[in-house]
């Protein structure tokens, strides 16, 4: 019973340490874009479209609505924004794609932000791991990868 105890009470003390981990890399990330955000005159969730955009190539109105978790009227707006910014546009070239829908694109201005965002995210991330081994590194990588493909596999019914 003791050892239950212990295991009950060091998860929830490592689920306490996750989530300021993600609260802390997601501060740290907003304060270090927000002057090219102000450069660029987007917003944080505007930032994150064009992030996503990177990664994926382009997506619906629908899929982007999906993955940020808001209503669709709230994307609307943001890719109305990103459009008369010209960080994104529409884009109907999807050979494969069902041609009713509309995809969304990164500009090649759009580009630019997210390299721009990587270089900056780069240059912090080498200063805060300069003094870490590769093997340490690695290691944590390693666990990461291993907690993002769980992430990956998760459902919202909460089962793996």
């Amino acid at each position: 019973m003791i050892e239950v105890q212990y295991t009950v009470k060091n998860i929830k003390n490592h689920i306490e340490f996750m989530r300021e981990f993600i609260n802390d890399v997601n501060t740290l990330l907003a304060k270090l874009l927000k002057e090219l955000r102000e450069v660029y005159n987007i917003s944080k969730e505007q930032a994150n479209v064009i992030l996503m955009l990177e990664k994926e190539k382009a997506m619906t109105l629908t899929e982007i609505t999906e993955r940020q978790g808001v209503n669709k009227a709230a994307v609307s707006r943001r890719i109305k924004k990103l459009i008369q910014a010209e960080l994104v546009q529409w884009d109907k070239s999807e050979e494969s794609a069902d041609q009713r829908l509309k995809y969304i694109k990164l500009t090649d201005k759009g580009k630019q932000f997210n390299r721009e965002s990587k270089s900056i995210i780069s240059n912090i991330v080498s200063d805060i791991l300069h003094d870490l081994s590769e093997d340490e590194i690695e290691q944590a990588r390693s666990v990461l990868e291993v907690i993002d493909q769980r992430l990956k596999n998760f459902n919202v019914e909460g089962h793996l």
